[in-house]
C-alpha cells in the first residue's frame, strides 16, 4: 500500500498525488499538525513517491522505496533536533551536499523534522536555499507549531495542514488496525481527539486507562482537596517527563465539562466516565439524567482554566518554572486567583 494506507487526509493526499501527476513538484513542502497527526508517514510516502519508478508512486518493493524507508537512500537526508533546537552546524554539515546532483534518483530531499525548533540562524541558512533553490532539491519540513516558523519560510512552502480525524474515521482506523468497537474504544477515540497516532498508542496499551484516572483524581483533588495539596502535586508534577500529556487530558476534561454546561447533555462518553468516577449513578442514557451533577456552574470558570491549560502547554517549549507554572494553574483550578 502507498498513500492508501492515510486515514482522512484526502485533500491533502489528492494535492501530492495530482502534482506526482504532473510533474509540478515545489521546491518546499510544510506538513504541519500536532504530534501523531500522520505528518511523518505522509512525508515519508512523498519522499518515496518522488523518486519512484512505478505507475502510481510509491510502490514501497522497488529498491527506492525501501532505501528511502530505511533511511538508507543517498539523496534523503534527515534533519532532526540535538537537544533542544536544530542549530546552524548541522545545516552547514548537508548545505554544500544539497547543491550536488542526485547519485541515483532524480531528486534530491531534505527532510527537517521539528522544524520550528530550528534557531534563528539556522532558519536563515534554510531562507538562503529557498531563495535560489537547486531544481531537483525538494525540503519537506515537519513542523507542530507552525507558527513558531519564520513568516518567509512558511511564504515559500507549500503547505498542508493535517487536520484531527472526525470520530467516524477514527472508528475505522482503529478498525483496520484490529481493535474492535468497545466502550474502551469510544473513550480511546474522544481523548485522542481526532489525532490517529494518539489513538493507536493508547489502543495499543492501557496506559492510558492510568493517565485517565489519575488526570480525573488529580482535578477532584486540586479543586475540593486540601489546599497544601497544590504545592505538593505541582512538585511532584514539574518532574515528570509526561506533563504534557496529562496537561491534555486536563484539557479535554475542562472543555467537556464546558461542553456539558452549555447544552447540559450527557452524550459523551467522558463525561460519562467523570462521573462514574465520582461515584455517581453508573448508568446515563439521556440528557435529562444529568441535572444534578455536581460540575463547576460558572462557564467562564471552565473557559478561563482551558485557556490556562494551552497557555502553559505553550509555555513548556520555553525555559520556564514548571513548578511555579503548574502552581499557578492549581490555584485557577481552585478558583483562588
Amino acid at each position: 500500500m502507498g498513500f492508501e494506507e492515510i486515514v482522512g487526509q484526502d485533500l491533502a493526499i489528492k494535492a501530492l498525488r495530482r502534482s506526482l501527476l504532473r510533474g509540478e513538484i515545489a521546491n518546499a513542502y510544510l506538513f504541519s499538525g500536532a504530534p501523531g497527526s500522520g505528518k511523518k508517514s505522509i512525508t515519508n510516502l512523498f519522499a518515496q513517491a518522488l523518486n519512484c519508478g512505478s505507475e502510481d508512486p510509491p510502490c514501497r518493493n522497488c529498491l527506492v522505496c525501501r532505501k528511502t524507508i530505511s533511511h538508507n537512500h543517498p539523496d534523503v537526508y534527515h534533519i532532526k533536533p540535538q537537544g533542544t533546537s536544530i542549530k546552524i552546524g548541522q545545516l552547514r554539515e548537508v548545505k554544500e551536499s544539497l547543491y550536488y546532483l542526485p547519485e541515483e534518483s532524480g531528486k534530491k530531499i531534505c527532510i527537517i523534522h521539528d522544524a520550528d525548533l530550528l534557531t534563528l540562524p539556522a532558519s536563515n541558512s534554510i531562507l538562503q536555499i529557498l531563495e535560489e533553490p537547486p531544481g531537483d532539491l525538494v525540503f519537506m519540513l515537519l513542523s507542530s507549531r507552525p507558527w513558531a516558523l519564520l513568516p518567509t519560510i512558511i511564504s515559500r512552502c507549500v503547505h498542508f495542514a493535517l487536520l484531527p480525524l472526525p470520530p467516524e474515521k477514527m472508528s475505522f482506523l482503529l478498525k483496520s488496525h484490529g481493535f474492535p468497537t468497545t466502550e474502551d474504544s469510544e473513550i480511546v477515540i474522544a481523548l485522542a481527539g481526532g489525532n490517529p497516532g494518539k489513538a493507536l498508542h493508547m489502543s495499543s496499551g492501557s496506559g492510558w486507562e492510568k493517565s485517565y484516572e489519575e488526570a480525573f483524581s488529580l482535578v477532584k483533588d486540586i479543586e475540593g482537596g486540601p489546599v497544601e495539596n497544590i504545592f505538593v502535586k505541582a512538585e511532584e508534577l514539574s518532574k515528570r517527563d509526561d506533563l504534557r500529556e496529562l496537561l491534555e487530558i486536563l484539557l479535554i476534561i475542562y472543555r467537556d465539562r464546558l461542553i456539558y454546561k452549555m447544552n447540559g447533555c450527557l452524550d459523551n462518553v467522558l463525561i460519562k466516565k467523570f462521573l462514574q468516577l465520582n461515584n455517581s449513578r453508573k448508568e446515563h442514557k439521556s440528557c435529562s439524567e444529568g441535572k444534578n451533577f455536581n460540575l463547576q456552574e460558572n462557564t467562564f470558570f471552565l473557559e478561563k482554566i482551558c485557556r490556562n491549560i494551552l497557555q502553559l502547554e505553550g509555555e513548556l517549549f520555553n525555559n520556564i518554572n514548571k513548578r511555579l507554572a503548574i502552581e499557578v494553574l492549581f490555584l485557577k483550578m481552585r478558583g483562588a486567583v
